[in-house]
């Protein structure tokens, strides 16, 4: 059974990609996915983002820009501490 609030859990995930990332200037930041591992006691929270500098490729007087190609990083984190134990990409196959 889990200590942490999971919402606490997420936010915690949300603040750790935010500082990681601050140079690259990330938007649309976003919860993507969430479980407990009883036996490790551990979460595993998936972010989402965009990098706002993908879509800045595009033709200065271009109406079509294209989408920020987003990215998913799962974030592991100790139960009751919120020690941030490793933070991985989180392929997705869009293919589905």
């Amino acid at each position: 059974m889990a200590i942490m609030d999971v919402r606490y859990a997420v936010r915690r995930a949300k603040e750790h990609i935010g500082e990681l990332f601050a140079d690259e200037h990330i938007i649309n930041v976003g919860l993507e996915e969430v479980s407990f591992d009883e036996e490790s006691t551990s979460w595993n929270i998936t972010i989402g983002f965009d990098r706002d500098w993908e879509r800045k490729d595009a033709q200065p007087h271009s109406i079509f820009r294209p989408a920020p190609q987003r990215a998913y990083k799962m974030v592991t984190m100790i139960d009751g501490t919120g020690e941030i134990t490793s933070m991985k990409d989180r392929v997705v196959d869009l293919s589905r």
